[in-house]
This record gives structure tokens, sequence and C-alpha cells, in this order.
């Protein structure tokens, strides 16, 4: 038996610039850090060091810039917004590890970029009291290791409530993830379908500065890879934001 755990950090930096009315230009900065935790075990439990040694998998924890994106929003007349961008390949990526691990070479996984652009499609459609997002990151090619990235397909929906100046946004939401290949054969780890409910609460502003806590539990998910199951642990989160 083979166990992962990633624990993620996620910090993103957006600055978004007004271009005219309706329009805006934004910019989206990730910083990762990924801490790796695996274990090996027989079949009845027991611990188990692998006869390869860590060359396939480590513990580890691994810290960098992720791809960046750049997206054009516009929100045409009545409740629509819909955006185009584009995902920039400067996170590190990786040698195609499939190959590695049959030369009994040590390798590498995870990677922070796909080595790609990535064009990024968005929709949404809000009223003051309810809304619903949808988000498409497309991979159209391989990049120069033989790697394409996997599609990432994530939506969300569900109504504000308001109290005393405060928002409450309760969400379900979810993600459908295709599988990533190396010159064709399926990446581990790669290829899912989940869904939960998110709740954010928006904080009355404070010296022109807004903070939203938020929580994400996960009730469904399932792996594309039949020898892999795949499970995304309560998420916490926190957005603060200044508007000049």
């Amino acid at each position: 038996m083979h166990r992962a755990a990633v624990q993620l950090t996620h910090t993103e930096t957006t600055l978004s610039y007004g271009l005219r009315e309706r329009m805006q230009l934004s910019l989206r900065l990730p910083y990762d850090v990924k801490d790796v935790d695996i274990q090996y075990e027989t079949l009845g439990g027991a611990p188990f060091t692998p006869p390869y040694g860590d060359i396939h998998h480590r513990t580890q924890t691994l810290r960098g810039i992720s791809d960046p994106t750049v997206q054009f929003d516009w929100n045409a007349r009545g409740n629509w917004t819909i955006g185009a961008g584009l995902s920039l390949p400067i996170g590190d990526t990786v040698e195609n590890p499939i190959i590695l691990g049959r030369e009994g070479k040590e390798h590498q996984h995870i990677q922070f970029g796909s080595g790609t652009f990535r064009p990024v499609l968005a929709a949404q459609w809000s009223r003051p009291k309810f809304s619903a997002r949808a988000e498409a990151r497309l991979s159209l090619y391989e990049n120069d290791e033989g790697f394409r990235a996997p599609n990432n397909f994530v939506w969300a929906l569900g109504p504000t409530i308001r109290v005393r100046g405060i928002a409450i946004d309760p969400r379900l939401q979810g993600q459908h993830q295709t599988l990533g290949k190396w010159n064709g054969e399926p990446d581990e780890g790669d290829g899912f379908t989940n869904a939960g409910v998110r709740l954010q609460v928006a904080l009355p502003q404070f010296r022109g500065i807004s903070i939203a806590p938020g929580v994400y539990r996960e009730l469904y998910s399932k792996g594309l890879h039949h020898e892999e199951d795949f499970r995304q642990g309560t998420t916490w989160s926190l957005s603060m934001s200044r508007t000049f």
C-alpha cells in the first residue's frame, strides 16, 4: 500500500485594473508550498521499505511560483460577466517521470507549471442575492518534456445573505480534471471529479480593506485512475482585498 498526503498552502495575489466602464484586466500571481508525506505499508498494515528506495515518491517540502494568469473580463449588459485569458508558463516543470522510473532513476511527479500557454474561459451570472460561475482552463499541446497538462473545469453557485453589513455566501462548488499525459501515457495523480460545500463570510470593510474567511468541505470525490483514491480534506481560505 502506498499512501500519499499533500498539505497545500496556496497564496495568490490578484491585481485588477479597470480599463473602461464594465471592462477590466487582471493578473493572478500564485505561490505554492507543497508538503508531501509518503508512507508505504504491507497489505496487512505493517510499515514497509520498498526495494527501490525513494526514487519514486519521498517525504519533502516543495516551494515555488505557479503559472500566473492574465485575464480580460467584460460585464455585458444585464447580469453576465464573460472572461477570457491565458496562463503563462513560468512555474517549474520536471522531466518525464515515467521514463526515469523505468530506468530506475530518481524522479519527481509534482510540478508548479504546465510548461505551456493555456487558455482560460470564464462566465458568471449574478444577481444581488444569487450568483453562479464556471471556468475552464484548457490544455492544447505538450510542453518540451512531452507533458500535456489536464483540462480543468470548475463551477460554483449559491445565494448571498446579508446581515448587518456582513455578506454570507454558502456555495455548492466542484471541479472536474481530465487526465494529464506524458507522451500519451496517463500521468499519475491527475484526473478526478469532486464537489462540496463552501461557506465564505465577507466582513464589513475596515479602513478600505475587505476581509473574507471561508471553509470548504468535500462531499463527493471520484478519481479517474482505478487504482487510486483521491480525497480533499477540509480546506480553509482567507481573502483580503483593497480597491483604489
